[in-house]
């Protein structure tokens, strides 16, 4: 804008010389002419600056200060599942600055399961600035300003393993893998398990995450349409083993021998739930759960636990870091990148048991 009006002035000046010195006509066609090279000079000044920010949008430097940085926000720090998701991406990311795909990442911001502290850990990366922040997000509503905030500062945000209310509107890429399946895969486990029915209690996540949710969806798709089935509860447990067991105890006195199976949104509540089970001698009761961690699959491998749905923690976090790189290397970025869940009994263990 200064430049258009620095040489506004200018071409007036020049047209008001020329016409004291009597060349009315020649200051005209010089005016014109002047006018014409400014403009085209603008119009090519203007055309530099959009391909040095396209030029900046394909190289990934978002914020345009000439760095490439990630931010990474975890669910939390502590729970199996997602100390083996943070692993994976300290891995890749760690390699990412090292091929200089990327100049740094923030390193693993714990969100401490809590929506409101990943919103200000958001703010942080914000900030900082980062260019793209991947984030698990706690719930999906209590997470969701977090993820708007960054999309609304221009950060390329991806958002990994449960979705948040806006990620669909708002994130840059979903990557993460079906959760109603993974609860009809549960559902339909224990109905081949014990086609004779009986009663089941569900053990539930953190209420208001979106995999909570899902999973939910799943087993009603399935166990809770079989008349020979009746759910006796959802119990919200947190995701907690140590709730889960007292659920068991629970509802095994409240229902003896009529209890037979307890579906847990997690391994952590299935693992616990199955050895509190097997303790008191009802090892008949099929417990389930999601995750693949390598404890409940030594379980499954040695006869304690009859199944578990896998959840591929390192797939999902490398899916999500795979659409970062394709955005800063130019190349279509898809909007979900599904990771599928794989059912996990006694004749695949050893497929999926760390070596």
């Amino acid at each position: 804008m200064k430049k258009k009006i620095v040489a506004t002035l200018l071409v007036s000046a020049m047209a008001m010389s020329l016409v004291a010195c009597g060349s009315k006509d020649a200051a005209a066609d010089t005016t014109t002419d002047a006018a014409t090279e400014d403009a085209a000079a603008t119009e090519d000044a203007d055309a530099a600056a959009d391909a040095a920010v396209d030029t900046a949008v394909a190289g990934g430097d978002l914020n345009g200060d000439g760095k490439i940085v990630v931010g990474y926000i975890s669910k939390n720090t502590v729970d199996v599942f997602h100390a083996t998701l943070n692993g994976a991406a300290q891995e890749r990311l760690d390699a990412l600055v090292a091929d200089g795909t990327i100049d740094e990442w923030t390193g693993i911001l714990d969100g401490n399961t809590d929506g409101a502290k990943q919103c200000d850990l958001a703010q942080d990366c914000i900030n900082y600035p980062c260019d793209y922040v991947i984030i698990l997000p706690a719930e999906a509503t209590a997470s969701d300003p977090a993820v708007t905030a960054m999309a609304d500062a221009g950060i390329g945000v991806v958002v990994v393993n449960s979705a948040t209310d806006s990620t669909d509107t708002a994130a840059l890429a979903f990557a993460g893998s079906d959760d109603v399946y993974a609860g009809e895969l549960m559902g339909n486990y224990v109905m081949e398990k014990a086609p004779e029915g009986g009663v089941f209690v569900h053990c539930q996540g953190i209420i208001g995450n979106s995999a909570q949710i899902q999973r939910g969806e799943g087993i009603a798709n399935t166990i809770e349409k079989d008349s020979k089935w009746t759910k006796a509860a959802d119990v919200p447990c947190d995701w907690d083993a140590s709730k889960a067991v007292n659920t068991v105890d629970d509802y095994l006195a409240q229902y003896g021998d009529d209890l037979k199976a307890v579906i847990c949104d997690n391994d952590d509540m299935s693992s616990a739930a199955q050895a509190e089970c097997n303790a008191k001698g009802r090892s008949d009761i099929v417990c389930i759960g999601v995750d693949g961690n390598q404890g409940p699959l030594q379980m499954i491998k040695d006869g304690e636990l009859g199944a578990t749905v896998l959840q591929d923690a390192p797939g999902q976090v490398n899916a999500g870091i795979d659409a970062i790189v394709a955005a800063i290397k130019g190349e279509t970025v898809e909007k979900n990148y599904t990771v599928p869940f794989v059912l996990v009994t006694s004749e695949n263990v050893d497929d999926y048991l760390a070596k």
